[in-house]
């Protein structure tokens, strides 16, 4: 009973943190969902929701550049590099959440916690996602590497906030060694 009580007390603290960060939140930020976390409010949601899965939609030049948080259920890059096109569309996305969704038996309202490198590709693959049904789908605001400072010395470097910057588990990773994303994506 004390931990329904406690689930229901840090649900309703996440939902009121919500609602005050989407107004705050940029454009290219926001979702249809509005489920919004910051990697710090993240990892807590992960450390006490044992059935949510974590969705990195980073890129594997991202991932070898600067690790993976401890975590990540699942590497699904919403785009990937080409030499000539630069960034475009990951053509194995929606089949590698397709198979994980399978391989995981994920129902609608399963909780999914999707984190790219500062938000923006998060909350475009958590649209993704709802599209596929899925009710509980978070986009972690601030994401693997945070935010570029403003201002000071570290003026347009990735300082602000983030899950690699508030100190939580990660780990280097090399995304060789991670399933493609139709398998699934599991590193």
């Amino acid at each position: 009973m004390k931990r329904f009580f406690s689930t229901i007390a840090f649900c309703a603290a996440a939902f009121s943190l919500q609602m005050a960060q989407a107004a705050d939140l940029p454009a290219s930020k926001q979702t249809k969902l509005g489920l919004y976390l910051s990697a710090e409010e993240a990892a807590q949601y992960l450390a006490e929701t044992p059935d949510a899965i974590m969705i990195d939609v980073r890129t594997p030049e991202e991932i070898a550049e600067t690790g993976l948080a401890e975590e990540v259920d699942a590497l699904i890059p919403l785009a990937i590099v080409d030499r000539k096109k630069g960034l475009i569309s990951n053509p194995d996305f929606y089949p590698g959440i397709v198979k994980l969704a399978t391989d995981h038996n994920l129902a609608a309202d399963q909780p999914i916690v999707v984190i790219c490198r500062s938000g923006n590709r998060s909350a475009q693959a958590a649209n993704a996602i709802a599209q596929l049904g899925f009710r509980q789908v978070y986009s972690v605001t601030d994401g693997y590497e945070g935010d570029r400072a403003r201002s000071g010395p570290t003026a347009g470097k990735r300082t602000v906030n983030g899950w690699k910057n508030a100190g939580l588990p990660w780990r280097p990773e090399d995304p060789g060694n991670c399933a493609p994303a139709r398998d699934g994506g599991a590193c």
